[in-house]
């Protein structure tokens, strides 16, 4: 196993401008080759950026929940809505 330095779990990321508390993970031979071709390709220099890297893309490519409420169903309005825009 390969070890890499990343934040805590339960800390903040760190700001860019200030030193981050380092802790210390386990990861497979296999992983650590995959974060070496990442680094590579995102010309980012540690492990660390690699990762929010891996993670910033991934946000960008989550479906958004803007305007859902789950388990409400679509919006009908009434025949006699007193707001319709009558043209």
């Amino acid at each position: 196993m390969t070890q890499v330095i990343l934040p805590a779990p339960d800390q903040e990321l760190p700001d860019r401008r200030g030193k981050a508390p380092k802790t210390t993970i386990q990861i497979s031979p296999h992983a650590k080759d995959y974060l070496d071709k990442i680094k590579e390709q995102a010309g980012v220099e540690t492990y660390d950026q690699a990762i929010l890297f891996l993670i910033r893309e991934r946000r960008k490519h989550l479906p958004s929940s803007f305007g859902k409420l789950p388990g409400i169903g679509h919006f009908t309005r009434e025949e006699d809505d007193s707001h319709r825009i009558r043209h």
